[in-house]
């Protein structure tokens, strides 16, 4: 970690963390977002090259949000990482007469996400002087069964044990998602011990608990164990935190029973994933100010009572993402999609939108599309506050 992070992270004031999901192709719609973010704040600072790693003191992802966050960290804008995801999306989820269902193998093939993380992010490793902000990469440790957090802070108490590893290791990691992509095997070197060192298979963060990683980016800014320890409070601490289309998938007792053994594994592990991301952002809710709260369900609804779980609201918490299920027109908000577009979509849209590696152009464009109205949308009811200007 350079001289001028250490100096960033201890300065006195405000912090500003950006926290992005995982979503595999439906990153585009985080992008899409993230365009709109990036062109308020210039307009707001009047700096027409503006990156969003200058805004952000801390930015964090899983999987697809692992490799915005590294390469926003790096200073990329995200007219360049929507660029790379435009061309890199079609060869990685390209799929070869030789692969299976992912049943004995994976569905995919991991040479071409490999050489694109290679082209983007070299050698540099997480104590890189390129990094020109925070970054924290959410995965999951198998040999351990442990769930993972790697962060380019110098005090961070297991820094000097990671800060050799590779960004484009760290990140695939991330992004290799059970059944669409093996693990990644990391050399670890052994604490205390310079000469040894034993290996662990890291696979997605997402199935650690952490799609949505803004609970952990927030423990992460405060827990003295990480080395930052910023300030909580509603005027101390900042977490944007952006969505890939948030889906809830329907069907009844005989659509079930219809789909194989591996499907309803599949169906159960997204329905679990997506769960958890739910309850994090309602226990973000019930902690924090926000600008504009998410509607969790027809209980809880947007949870419009505030920080009912703490005394002081312990952050101000924003949750940016778009609705792309189908549900009746009285019952859409928003951020629905359709509402959003101004027109109805119809099955095979949804359908296209909630596949995970559905590269096909015509749904690249649309959610594309989303995402930037999504973006308008929030930045027009709940743009980063005042407060937290640099």
């Amino acid at each position: 970690m350079g001289t001028h992070l250490r100096a960033r992270f201890e300065r006195p004031g405000p912090k500003r963390i950006l926290a992005l999901d995982g979503g595999g192709v439906r990153g585009l719609l985080t992008v899409g977002m993230l365009a709109e973010l990036e062109a308020h704040l210039r307009q707001r600072y009047n700096k027409p090259d503006m990156r969003l790693s200058e805004y952000f003191d801390l930015i964090g992802g899983t999987s697809t949000g692992s490799i915005i966050a590294t390469g926003l960290a790096l200073g990329m804008s995200v007219s360049e990482i929507w660029a790379l995801y435009k061309t890199v999306i079609p060869k990685v989820f390209k799929r070869f007469w030789f692969q299976g269902a992912g049943i004995l193998a994976p569905m995919f093939v991991s040479g071409p996400l490999t050489k694109a993380l290679k082209g983007e992010f070299g050698g540099r490793t997480l104590e890189s002087e390129d990094l020109q902000c925070g970054l924290a990469v959410h995965c999951k440790r198998i040999d351990t069964g442990s769930a993972w957090i790697l962060l380019n802070n110098a005090n961070w108490k297991y820094y000097p044990h990671n800060s050799g590893f590779r960004l484009r290791d760290i990140v695939q990691a991330s992004a290799a998602a059970p059944h669409y992509f093996k693990g990644v095997l990391l050399n670890l070197p052994v604490p205390g011990d310079a000469d040894r060192s034993t290996a662990a298979f890291v696979i997605d963060g997402g199935v650690a608990g952490y799609n949505n990683p803004a609970m952990e980016l927030a423990i992460a800014a405060t827990d003295p164990a990480y080395g930052f320890n910023w300030r909580p409070g509603k005027d101390n601490l900042y977490i944007l935190s952006l969505g890939t289309g948030f889906f809830r998938e329907r069907m009844d007792a005989n659509q079930y029973r219809k789909k194989t053994f591996v499907g309803q594994t599949l169906n159960a592990l997204r329905g679990m994933i997506n769960d958890v991301s739910l309850q994090q952002i309602a226990y973000m809710q019930a902690i924090s100010e926000s600008g504009a709260r998410w509607y969790i369900n027809s209980e809880k609804e947007d949870q419009p009572s505030g920080a009912y779980l703490a005394i002081d609201p312990v952050l101000h918490y924003q949750r940016y993402d778009a609705r792309i299920e189908q549900v009746e027109e009285s019952a859409r908000r928003p951020e629905h999609a359709q509402r959003l577009l101004g027109r109805e979509l119809d099955a095979a849209e949804i359908k296209s939108m909630s596949e995970i590696t559905n590269g096909d152009a015509a749904n690249l464009a649309l959610l594309d599309d989303i995402g930037r109205r999504a973006g308008r949308h929030f930045l027009s009811v709940a743009a980063p506050p005042a407060k937290f200007d640099i």
